[in-house]
């Protein structure tokens, strides 16, 4: 048995990616939202690919390529993604029912307007890995620190929790004491 499935919740396959908006923040979700509708008006065949990344998933597709067979895929390590924190998304073209990343020709400059309508939402590209947008202004380590977007929803914090709770591979997962406001003192 592998690591990866020694640290996968029971019924979870890290082979499967999520595409539902519910476990991101509600900023994620929201930008999300608005350029989905900016897509729609602009006739660009983008659609979600993959939105929330469990950790245990982010640490599979590290390991392809590397432990496991195949195209090294990603660089990024379990809590090194905004995708954990349900802060980043991946778009890819979606072109005569089938995924495309295609680069070339007419699809040069969708990719470019992907990239574009992200920063009109609050979110940037990163330049390495092209499908990627997450939320604009925030560091990798300010969360893995436990330092998260405010205003997160039980949706978003409870997606969260569930993936910190089991987590037992490296990185260690980040704190999860912040993630619930602090419920009001009773009076006596």
């Amino acid at each position: 048995m592998s690591a990866i499935a020694n640290l996968a919740p029971a019924g979870s396959d890290p082979s499967v990616r999520r595409t539902d908006l519910a476990s991101l923040h509600p900023v994620m979700r929201e930008a999300i939202d608005r350029l989905l509708e900016a897509f729609q008006s602009e006739d660009l065949p983008f659609r979600v690919f993959e939105a929330y990344r469990s950790p245990v998933r982010q640490e599979w597709l590290y390991q392809q390529g590397r432990t496991r067979p195949g195209t090294i895929v990603t660089y990024a390590q379990a809590w090194t993604s905004y995708h954990q924190y349900g802060l980043a998304a991946d778009f890819v073209l979606w072109i005569n029912n089938t995924w495309s990343w295609n680069t070339l020709g007419v699809n040069a400059a969708r990719w470019d307007r992907l990239h574009a309508l992200g920063k009109t939402v609050g979110l940037e590209p990163l330049r390495f890995e092209t499908p990627h947008l997450q939320v604009a202004g925030l560091k990798i380590g300010d969360l893995h620190a436990g330092k998260f977007p405010d205003d997160g929803d039980d949706s978003w914090r409870d997606n969260l929790e569930a993936a910190i709770i089991p987590w037992t591979g490296q990185p260690a997962a980040p704190p999860i004491t912040s993630l619930r406001p602090a419920l009001p003192a009773e009076n006596a």
